[in-house]
């Protein structure tokens, strides 16, 4: 009596199906954060045309606007989340901030398409209440006390300037300007702006 066993490196047709439809997904989803962060009106061709896949099988994996709106938001938050837990350890605060940021700008699509408008997730039971930048106030903090950040800047305008220049720098890395190009000058803007 033989006992078959598996061949290592050889994938089966239900793991080949699981890895497709996961990377096709992944696809949809990265067409929709790229296309809806310039423009929410963008339509399910437009975002099936930039994702190299048919209507028909967008439409097999969301069925509706709403449906892909809520998998954009389920799947952004937790890379938004990743780049919080991204930053430390570091050998400043300075540093960790400018690691934030800089993580930040690689997932510049994502952070367009949750923030560039505060209405568009309101009644929505997938977007948190709580805030994101918990994780931003104690390097805040740990700046200032390092003497990166001038005293008599608020947390509250050091923050709203982080994700601003952050903001920034996805949007024009989206153009003409290399992502990190963008992103040297945002780290540039921000320590120059918090230094006093």
């Amino acid at each position: 009596m033989s006992i078959e066993r598996p061949i290592l490196g050889v994938v089966t047709a239900e793991q080949f199906e699981r890895g497709a439809r996961a990377r096709t997904r992944a696809a949809i989803l990265d067409a929709a954060a790229a296309l809806w962060a310039r423009d929410y009106s963008a339509s399910f061709g437009a975002i099936a045309e930039r994702a190299d896949v048919s209507r028909s099988t967008l439409h097999r994996y969301f069925p509706d606007r709403q449906a892909l709106v809520d998998a954009l938001l389920l799947d952004s938050l937790p890379r938004l989340g990743a780049v919080a837990d991204s930053v430390t350890p570091h050998d400043s605060p300075m540093d960790a901030l400018e690691a934030y940021l800089r993580a930040g700008i690689e997932i510049g699509d994502r952070v367009i398409f949750l923030y560039s408008d505060p209405d568009r997730f309101d009644g929505n039971p997938n977007w948190p209440s709580d805030d994101y930048d918990d994780a931003l106030t104690p390097l805040l903090d740990q700046a200032r006390a390092a003497g990166a950040i001038a005293a008599d800047i608020p947390n509250a305008w050091a923050t709203n300037l982080f994700y601003a220049v952050l903001y920034t720098a996805a949007e024009v890395s989206a153009g003409d300007l290399p992502r990190h190009v963008a992103a040297d000058l945002a780290v540039r803007s921000f320590r120059r702006s918090v230094s006093g």
